[in-house]
């Protein structure tokens, strides 16, 4: 099963992202399976970038704030006005009572026709179970001021639960128990929030998941443009051990191939579009002329799966990771030179496609035993913490070494490096 958040920004779209909407999709008799967990306003835009609207199973709403989804009204057009003919069938939409009818109140001119041509409505209670190709999805009543659902979708062994927006309740529990990943509601900031029954809070959040048991890993999102997205995290990390994460826009996760926070190389490796990325370069050269010469760039990915090539760049793009680390082993038996200080390199995605051009500011060669705490911290993976950096990289290495055929020691040589993004400019440092 594969998460992609298409939008995270909490309450309203921001100026990086669009308001909350969650594309989940698996594999099921020969074909992907594809469905919308809320639809806010924005989203409708990079979604088209991930899947064809036609192609979509169903879209769950968990409440009816436009943050979550007055974009039906846009998916709404696609099927009725579509060049080619209005797209056969209903949509199944899974929404709190009074959707239908909220919908059509929403585009003007709908409101005595509706959309009932374009969607069959089924309205959502508590503990409902839908079963929908390979996906089991419960949703449960949570705590907001408006009738508002929680979203547990099972598939492929799996589990993703989605809190939607919610305080703390009794009801996070059967929804977060065990879970693979947890997408959990932190618009509010403990010290400044002080009204209860609308939020949660960081640290709520990973009181609300550690006291269900069994969660993998808590993504902090519908995270408002106001907040300091670290202090989420941090009031999180105060509680919650585990890999903890800020979702992103683009960022991916596939639940079930990926062996905790550094992923698993059983999906293959990445290749890249190395065309893709030289014209991404010569974009940024044409704009810096007086760059000395240094030839083609590497083009490459961070780790050694698409599912972890894109946690990785997600930690790059939203703004934390400005570093990582590399066997020196593993240069050499690639044959590629180690990184040099003032040097670029364009990084990929798990698709393959360029994201952005890294330039390196910082090198240093050590035993992998060397790394402090600082670096983990600049990595800015998961919790950030020396502890989480070494056990994370030590599985990464072993594969590595494993991949070259070395023997995995503390030892290990390792390039520690520090780096900057350059572009694109609405991405730069």
């Amino acid at each position: 099963m594969k998460l992609t958040v298409i939008g995270c920004s909490g309450s309203f779209a921001g100026p990086d992202s669009p308001a909350s909407s969650y594309l989940v999709q698996a594999e099921h008799e020969g074909r992907t399976w594809s469905i919308v967990l809320d639809l806010g306003n924005g989203a409708l835009g990079p979604l088209q970038r991930q899947v064809d609207l036609a192609d979509l199973d169903a879209v769950f709403i968990s409440h009816l704030h436009p943050d979550h989804c007055v974009d039906i009204c846009g998916l709404y057009v696609t099927r009725k006005y579509r060049p080619g003919g209005a797209v056969p069938g209903q949509l199944d939409v899974h929404a709190p009572s009074g959707a239908a009818d909220r919908f059509a109140l929403m585009y003007h001119g709908l409101e005595h026709a509706g959309m009932s041509a374009e969607f069959a409505v089924h309205e959502l209670a508590d503990e409902l179970v839908t079963t929908l190709g390979p996906f089991t999805v419960t949703s449960y009543r949570v705590n907001h001021p408006v009738e508002a659902y929680g979203f547990r979708v099972e598939a492929d062994g799996v589990v993703l639960a989605y809190t939607g927006d919610t305080d703390a309740t009794p009801a996070l529990s059967p929804l977060l128990a065990g879970a693979d990943l947890a997408l959990m509601d932190s618009a509010f900031v403990d010290g400044r929030d002080d009204v209860q029954g609308i939020h949660l809070s960081g640290r709520r959040a990973a009181e609300a998941a550690v006291t269900a048991g069994g969660v993998g890993r808590l993504v902090l999102t519908h995270i408002p443009p106001w907040n300091d997205r670290e202090v989420c995290r941090a009031q999180a990390a105060e509680i919650w051990s585990g890999p903890l994460e800020l979702a992103a826009p683009g960022g991916t996760w596939t639940l079930g191939g990926a062996d905790g926070p550094s992923g698993a190389s059983e999906d293959g490796t990445v290749e890249v579009d190395r065309a893709a990325g030289l014209a991404l370069w010569a974009d940024y050269r044409a704009v810096h002329p007086a760059l000395p010469d240094e030839g083609e760039p590497p083009v490459e990915c961070f780790g050694d799966s698409p599912a972890l090539a894109d946690e990785l760049i997600a930690f790059v793009v939203d703004g934390p990771k400005r570093a990582t680390a590399g066997l020196v082993a593993a240069y050499a038996a690639d044959g590629d030179p180690l990184p040099r200080v003032g040097a670029h390199w364009v990084a990929c995605g798990g698709d393959g496609q360029p994201r952005v051009v890294l330039r390196t500011h910082e090198l240093r060669v050590g035993p992998l035993h060397s790394v402090d705490a600082q670096f983990a911290w600049d990595e800015g993976e998961y919790d950030r913490t020396l502890e989480s950096w070494l056990d994370g990289h030590r599985r990464f290495f072993r594969r590595e070494c494993e991949r070259i055929g070395a023997e995995f020691s503390n030892d290990l040589e390792v390039v520690f490096e520090r780096f900057s993004i350059v572009w694109p400019p609405e991405l730069a440092d």
